[in-house]
């Protein structure tokens, strides 16, 4: 009867049995039978398990650290103050619980509060009124029986009503997922999906040069840079007329349009340079690329704290411009023995008005942009990711996160969060 999400063992049968017989348990189970607790999976998870500890005399197991790691998976070294993620949750525990005592619950006799600035549930009563003297012929004695199996039938079916919501209602972090995508990729506008220059970044190493947005779209920058000695004029030639792009980004637009979450008939995929100004106005976009390949990033991102940049000395790096604790000021990949570590930026902002909004991806070379997309790309690491950063299910905030991608041979890039930052909008 009593378990809980994430990693919380199950009860072994002594303590169960200590769990269910206590006259506060059910209070609990009534509790998660209630509306609201059933939207709410994560919400329930946490009742669940600081009443179970509260009921075992489990004290010390109720601590910040101990519910991030058995209700929301945690590891068991997170840095609590960091993550906020269990703060969050209590405070909508504890507005959910008024909640449920102000309207249904309102005629409980036991009642169940979290105070502020703990986590360890108290358990108090509520003196019920005289009632009225039952009249003889109906003596109490024989109805005990009957409201007996009639609180167990009731019992049961809360109880079976919570597993099955449990096994079909989605989890927060799939929730979250969905609200991310819907927010990309939505009925209201157009989704402009664009790929990266690759011919850009060719003329721009044969050059030695760089090429601003305004260049791009004046669309005369071919002209502006002499000849080099040791390239041929039909090289150049050939990168103007042909707007080439890469399989990454190629691969990363078909995946996006086969996932489930996403609704893709509004998207527009297109290649940085057939794209005007115009077509970005009133339109959502998923760009690929940082700047040097995909120019339009320039628009969004020269306000936030991570971008993808380069120079002749560093080449392609990402600079950190605020450095956290023991973040680095600047990011470069590297190549040791065969083993590659690189470094990607996944980068959620405001389009060109607050209505739009903007999905940047680049990685500091091949590896790194595959390991960006398989982390986008996936349910589980995405939901993890924006399950740290969401408060509210309403909506998910404007971010910033910082890859670091290892890839090893021919094994596929694995990507794993460095540094984050979440938008004040």
């Amino acid at each position: 009867m009593s378990s809980s999400s994430g990693a919380r063992d199950a009860l072994n049968p002594l303590d169960r049995a200590r769990v269910e017989n206590d006259p506060r348990w059910a209070a609990v189970q009534r509790i998660l039978a209630s509306p609201g607790f059933l939207k709410s999976a994560r919400l329930s998870a946490f009742l669940i398990y600081v009443c179970e500890c509260a009921i075992l005399g489990r004290v010390d197991e109720v601590s910040e650290q101990h519910v991030g790691i058995h209700v929301f998976e945690r590891p068991p070294d997170y840095n609590a103050s960091e993550d906020n993620i269990v703060r969050s949750h209590a405070r909508l525990l504890r507005r959910k619980l008024d909640e449920y005592y102000a309207e249904e619950g309102r005629q409980e006799a036991i009642r169940i509060q979290v105070p502020k600035g703990a986590y360890l549930p108290v358990f108090g009563t509520v003196s019920d009124p005289e009632p009225e003297a039952p009249p003889e012929v109906a003596p109490p004695v024989r109805r005990r029986p009957a409201l007996r199996w009639w609180a167990a039938g009731v019992l049961v079916l809360a109880v079976v009503g919570y597993a099955v919501y449990r096994w079909t209602t989605p989890s927060r972090p799939q929730m979250l997922v969905r609200q991310f995508w819907g927010q990309v990729f939505n009925a209201d506008r157009p989704t402009m999906v664009v790929s990266s220059d690759t011919a850009l970044v060719l003329f721009e190493g044969y050059t030695r040069s760089s090429v601003a947005l305004s260049e791009y779209l004046a669309r005369d920058f071919w002209q502006k840079f002499p000849p080099q000695p040791d390239i041929q004029g039909n090289w150049i030639s050939g990168l103007r007329d042909r707007p080439f792009t890469n399989n990454v980004d190629l691969s990363f637009c078909w995946r996006l349009a086969r996932q489930p979450s996403i609704d893709f008939r509004r998207a527009v995929v297109r290649p940085s340079r057939e794209l005007g100004m115009a077509d970005l106005k009133g339109a959502n976009a998923v760009l690929i690329g940082a700047r040097r390949a995909n120019p339009w990033v320039e628009l969004f991102d020269q306000k936030n704290n991570f971008q993808g940049l380069f120079t002749e000395e560093l080449r392609d790096y990402i600079q950190n411009r605020a450095p956290h604790g023991s973040e680095l000021p600047v990011y470069r990949w590297s190549r040791v023995e065969g083993a590659t570590h690189s470094y990607a930026l996944i980068e959620f902002n405001r389009g060109l008005t607050s209505n739009e909004h903007v999905l940047i991806l680049s990685g500091l070379n091949t590896p790194g942009t595959e390991g960006a997309a398989d982390f986008l790309l996936n349910p589980s690491t995405l939901g993890r990711f924006l399950e740290t950063i969401t408060l509210s299910d309403d909506r998910v905030p404007h971010f910033e996160l910082l890859l670091g991608v290892d890839n090893i041979n021919v094994t596929a890039p694995r990507a794993e969060v460095v540094a984050y930052r979440v938008q004040k909008d």
